[in-house]
């Protein structure tokens, strides 16, 4: 028996006692993409970030076994009498790495963010970051990660970290304020409709600004905000926009040829060539029933992209939500 055939047997053996309910796949896939705002950091795809909200998933236990709780793998993950992950061999201690089976995900829980990178970049795994402020794992250490450890996963596969943070220091009087759990890179935006240089001149009646804002999470010089939905709960988004300079905006470029090497054929928005197109959550690949995005070049070393979430384009309509980001690209605009 091989290594992976061994592994195989032991997670199955592993995750016998439970099984998962039956919505519970949608509900989570539900939480992760139709509603949170998007991060990525310089040379990765497209992330998913819940910022400041966990993603919980339950296991419901069979009759002949004890119940068990779980979610993210991470510190404070699984709940009092969660069954352990499977062995990836002996244990070591906290600074040391981990040796594991090629093709399989590796524990880096705990480990600082750079020894993660490094260490996931060296078993041939793609790094998407996520954050979340909390105070159950020290700043700048991994407090999650997905896929969970022991994971068959191929090379090339992404690997997600989620990084602990500590919160901004909370204003005597918050009244009015933004929620101090979400980014503020570039201050108080006002109506949020400048930023990176660029201006929106229409957003869909009723959105108000998100009230945060992220630099260099995309590349570096890449800028994001989002607008919502009155009573939307902080992190969420009904649309947001990054807008990509300098070497930003290259990768961009690179990933609209891709788009078009998928067989998306440009559209026209405001006089500008676009691709509007349904993307899966790694942000490269085309995915029938993804997230509407539309993205384009503004102007040389200019590049925005804009995403309406899948449960505002629902509420919209398909046709209707389409419109909307035509219209939004058509008013975007150097700010002069």
């Amino acid at each position: 028996m091989n290594v992976e055939e061994a592994l195989k047997d032991a997670m199955a053996a592993q995750v016998a006692g439970v099984h998962a309910s039956p919505s519970l796949g949608q509900a989570v896939r539900r939480r992760n993409r139709r509603h949170v705002v998007r991060f990525r950091t310089a040379g990765a795809a497209v992330l998913t970030a819940a910022v400041a909200v966990g993603v919980p998933v339950a296991l419901t236990a069979r009759p002949d076994t004890a119940p068990a709780a779980g979610s993210l793998a991470g510190t404070g993950a699984a709940g009092p009498g969660a069954p352990a992950g499977p062995a990836t061999g002996p244990a070591t201690g906290s600074d040391d790495m981990i040796a594991t089976p090629g093709g399989v995900v590796p524990d880096v829980v705990g480990k600082s963010a750079a020894e993660v990178n490094a260490l996931l970049k060296e078993a041939g795994y793609t790094v998407r970051v996520t954050k979340v402020v909390t105070d159950e794992a020290p700043a700048g250490t991994v407090f999650a990660q997905m896929p969970q450890p022991g994971t068959a996963a191929p090379a090339g596969a992404a690997v997600t970290i989620t990084i602990a943070t500590a919160a901004a220091p909370t204003p005597a009087d918050t009244t009015g304020t933004k929620d101090p759990q979400v980014p503020q890179d570039l201050g108080d935006l006002g109506d949020g409709r400048t930023l990176g240089g660029v201006h929106v001149g229409y957003l869909p009646e009723g959105l108000e600004w998100g009230k945060w804002s992220g630099k260099d999470g995309f590349g570096k010089r890449s800028y994001t905000t989002s607008w919502v939905e009155p009573g939307l709960e902080p992190g969420m988004y009904s649309v947001q926009m990054i807008v990509y300079r300098k070497d930003a905006a290259s990768v961009l470029t690179k990933r609209m040829q891709g788009y078009a090497a998928q067989g998306a054929k440009p559209i026209e928005a405001g006089g500008r060539k676009a691709y509007l197109v349904s993307l899966s959550e790694g942000g490269d690949q085309i995915n029938e029933g993804g997230t509407r995005t539309i993205v384009w070049t503004l102007a040389p070393g200019v590049g925005v992209e804009v995403m309406i979430s899948p449960d505002y384009a629902a509420k919209l309509g398909e046709a209707a939500a389409d419109k909307e980001l035509k219209k939004i690209a058509a008013g975007v605009a150097l700010d002069k």
